[in-house]
């Protein structure tokens, strides 16, 4: 009787497995089927359709990535601050070496986004159409994400303090991707963030990238950073050197864990001849240096290190790397005349991308300088309680700097940033305000300043097209027209 029983409850446990895995393929194919329509109708009006396709695939079916086939080998690229560069550099780069590449550059990193990527390049069935995937993925994304997929590669750019909002200190997105990446994926990780050097554990096959070039002097600590004391023992931690946040190299005084050693190392900066060192494994590689701010040479050594292990010579990244622009939706400089216009999107809600693009700015030599700030968060907008403590984690004191004669803040938050800049030691004198992003470009004095530099958030991009233009209009003499 109880063996029968058993038998009778085995056979029903198989039926309702099968019954269960049908229900899912036929909401995979419904998925697929909507997905598809959105998709195509979307890209009849003009439009990217880089996330909706993708979110109404998961809205239907919630494991759609799971049923789909993934391409033979997938690179995910993670990080606070340089995910979007470093995932152009990949893709730019291979696309170069002959590879048809599979990614998300135009689009949205989160589970939606990596869905719509996957689904345009699918077959109806699922099947991938393309053999590589160099994907960008959001570090709260990666559990929806990697519970599906799992990367052949993982690059973790750095971990620091992010958007208030959204991903808090941290410990929580550390927590994520220890939880998320799963342990056969060979990881590449920032030697100099002592955070992201700590990451995914389980993860053994790992390579480690840094910048011992330009070291700093002294070990003078910034006012913010994101780590403190040694997560092993709870000792102090004593730098060598910080380069910006918790940036560089320090150990435990008292357990001695601390920054591993660097696998990949930059030795060299050459600005003049527009070029950096790596050194790995006893031989140097000199590549064209894309952009000489800091943060971006340390995305260029992990793109390096990731591309070397992926089983590219040096001699093919550096004839790739000769190739490559930065992505001009990140930074851009256009000459009007005798004005030059930098622009350069600074990440909102993000203090250490906030701090590093203001420090830019202040570190070009020219003089006469205009600050032209418009990235306040688009929710403003409609939410006027937003928390603006980030602002007090951003460092405007570069803003004091002599060689800046004018500083421009626009938009809902406009007189939040000014008191924050007073706080900073900003003269009351210099700085304007205006509630509307746009009409900060009318405010520029042209006969003040000849190299305006605009800062602006990722979801002011048609505000910034706008204020560019506008400057251009009046450098050029054209009437610009008041609403």
């Amino acid at each position: 009787m109880t063996a029968a029983i058993s038998q009778r409850s085995e056979v029903a446990a198989v039926f309702l497995i099968k019954r269960k895995f049908k229900m899912g393929k036929i909401r995979f194919f419904t998925a697929m089927a909507a997905a598809k329509l959105a998709y195509f109708g979307l890209r009849l009006l003009g439009r990217n359709a880089t996330y909706l396709p993708g979110e109404i695939a998961v809205h239907i079916c919630p494991d759609f990535i799971g049923y789909l086939t993934k391409p033979e080998t997938v690179i995910c690229v993670t990080g606070t601050n340089g995910k979007t560069t470093t995932s152009n550099l990949l893709n730019s780069v291979l696309t170069a070496c002959g590879y048809d590449v599979l990614n998300n550059s135009l689009g949205s990193n989160v589970h939606g986004g990596i869905a719509s990527a996957l689904l345009s390049q699918s077959t109806f069935s699922g099947k991938p159409k393309k053999k590589l995937a160099v994907l960008e993925v959001d570090e709260r994304s990666s559990l929806l994400v990697y519970k599906h997929l799992t990367p052949d590669f993982l690059i973790v750019n750095n971990i620091m303090r992010d958007s208030v909002k959204r991903n808090a200190h941290t410990e929580f997105i550390s927590y994520i991707l220890n939880t998320a990446v799963p342990a056969e994926t060979k990881v590449i990780l920032n030697a100099d963030d002592i955070i992201c050097a700590s990451l995914v554990p389980q993860c053994k096959n790992r390579t480690y990238f840094g910048v011992d070039a330009e070291a700093p002097a002294t070990a003078e600590l910034p006012f913010v950073r994101d780590i403190v004391y040694c997560p092993v023992c709870g000792g102090g931690l004593k730098y060598d050197y910080v380069r910006f946040n918790h940036i560089g190299r320090c150990r435990c005084e008292k357990c001695g864990w601390g920054s591993p050693e660097r696998d990949f190392t930059v030795t060299a900066i050459d600005r003049e001849n527009n070029t950096f060192t790596v050194r790995h494994d006893g031989c140097d590689t000199v590549l064209r240096l894309v952009n000489d701010n800091i943060v971006n040479v340390f995305n260029c050594c992990g793109a390096f290190a990731l591309l070397s292990r992926f089983g590219l010579s040096d001699e093919t990244v550096k004839n790739a790397f000769e190739k490559l622009e930065i992505v001009k939706t990140r930074l851009e400089t256009v000459k009007e005349k005798d004005v030059n216009i930098t622009m350069l999107l600074a990440k909102g809600q993000n203090p250490v991308a906030c701090t590093r693009c203001y420090a830019y700015a202040a570190s070009d030599n020219a003089p006469n300088k205009c600050i032209l700030l418009i990235n306040d968060d688009k929710e403003d907008n409609i939410h006027n309680s937003e928390n603006t403590c980030w602002l007090y984690d951003c460092d405007f004191s570069y803003f004091a700097d002599e060689s800046i004669a004018e500083v421009i803040f626009a938009g809902p938050r406009c007189k939040d940033t000014y008191l924050r800049a007073l706080i900073a030691g900003v003269d009351p004198a210099k700085i304007k305000t205006c509630l509307d992003t746009r009409d900060g470009a009318k405010l520029v004095d042209f006969d003040k300043c000849k190299e305006i530099f605009v800062f602006y958030d990722n979801y002011r991009v048609d505000d910034a097209e706008s204020v560019k233009k506008t400057l251009i209009q009046r450098i050029n003499g054209s009437n610009v027209k008041e609403k």
